[in-house]
C-alpha cells in the first residue's frame, strides 16, 4: 500500500551524513547490502530509533539494581528487580517501550508490592501503528512462530477486498492474518486496516487465553463489520472461510 503512494522503503542503509541547502535535507551514508554508496535528498527527515535508558541517574540515592548489556534495568515476570521491595516498570525495563505496556507492568508491580502475586504476559502485548491504512500485530510473526514451531504452524489471512463493511467504507487495503498451531491454538495476529487498532483486541484476548482459532470463528460477529474479517482469517486457519476461496496455508 505504501508503494502504491509512491513511497520507497529502503532497509539496511546507514546514514553518514546530512546536510540542509536550499530548503531541502541530503542524507548520504552507505548501503549495507549492496556495499555501495546512496545520497537521497527530501524536505523532511524523521527520526524514529528508539531510546537509550539513562540507567545512571537512578543510581543516585539507590541500592545498586542489576542492568541488563544495553542498560536497561532487570525484572523478573513480577516486575521485582535484583533489590528486595524494589519495583521497576516502562522504558526503564527495555522491551517494547509503549505506553500502555508500561501502565500495565505498573499494575503488575503494585499488586505483587500490595502482597498479592501478578505475572506480566509479553506475550499478549499488542502494538499499532497509526498510518492510513492502520497497521496492529499481537503475539508472534510467521518466522518466529516457524522458528519456534517449525512445521507445527498454520496460517489464516482474509483481504479486505472481501469484506463487505470495508467495501461500504471505501477501504479496502489490507488484510488479517492469524497465526496458530496445527491443533489451533492462536499464536500470532496481525491486521494491516482501517481500524486495525480497534480490531485487534479481540484477538489480543484470545491469545491471552490460549483460545483456539475454532473458538475465535465460533463468536458471532455482527454484519457488515470489519471485525468480520477475523472471524473470516480464524476459519481461514481451518481452511473453513467463507466468503473467499480456501486454500491450505501450513
Amino acid at each position: 500500500e505504501l508503494k502504491k503512494q509512491g513511497l520507497e522503503i529502503l532497509t539496511g542503509m546507514k546514514i553518514q551524513e546530512s546536510r540542509i541547502k536550499d530548503g531541502l535535507v541530503t542524507l548520504r551514508g552507505v548501503s549495507l547490502q549492496r556495499k555501495s554508496s546512496f545520497e537521497y535528498s527530501g524536505e523532511k527527515v524523521l527520526t524514529a530509533a528508539g531510546r537509550r535508558p539513562n540507567s545512571e541517574k537512578i543510581k543516585e540515592g539507590l541500592p545498586e539494581l542489576d542492568l541488563d548489556e544495553a542498560g536497561f534495568v532487570k525484572v523478573n515476570e513480577y516486575m521485582e528487580t535484583s533489590q528486595e521491595n524494589i519495583y521497576a516498570i516502562g522504558d526503564l525495563v527495555g522491551g517494547k517501550l509503549l505506553a500502555h505496556k508500561a501502565s500495565h507492568e505498573g499494575i503488575v508491580a503494585v499488586e505483587n508490592a500490595c502482597g498479592n502475586r501478578m505475572s506480566m504476559d509479553y506475550r499478549a502485548v499488542p502494538l499499532s501503528v497509526f498510518t492510513e491504512p492502520e497497521y496492529a500485530c499481537v503475539g508472534l510473526t510467521e518466522e518466529e512462530a516457524r522458528e519456534q514451531y517449525k512445521d507445527d504452524v498454520r496460517i489464516g489471512k482474509f483481504p479486505l477486498r472481501a469484506c463487505g463493511r470495508a467495501l461500504t467504507m471505501g477501504k479496502t487495503e489490507g488484510f488479517v492474518k492469524i497465526i496458530a498451531r496445527e491443533e489451533g491454538e492462536i499464536l500470532g495476529a496481525h491486521i494491516l486496516s482501517h481500524c486495525a487498532s480497534e480490531m485487534l483486541p479481540e484477538v489480543t484476548l484470545a491469545l491471552k487465553h490460549g483460545m483456539k482459532a475454532s473458538e475465535l470463528s465460533s463468536v458471532i460477529h455482527a454484519h457488515p463489520t470489519l471485525s468480520e474479517s477475523i472471524r473470516e482469517a480464524a476459519l481461514s486457519v481451518q481452511n473453513r472461510a467463507i466468503h473467499i476461496l480456501n486454500l491450505t496455508h501450513s
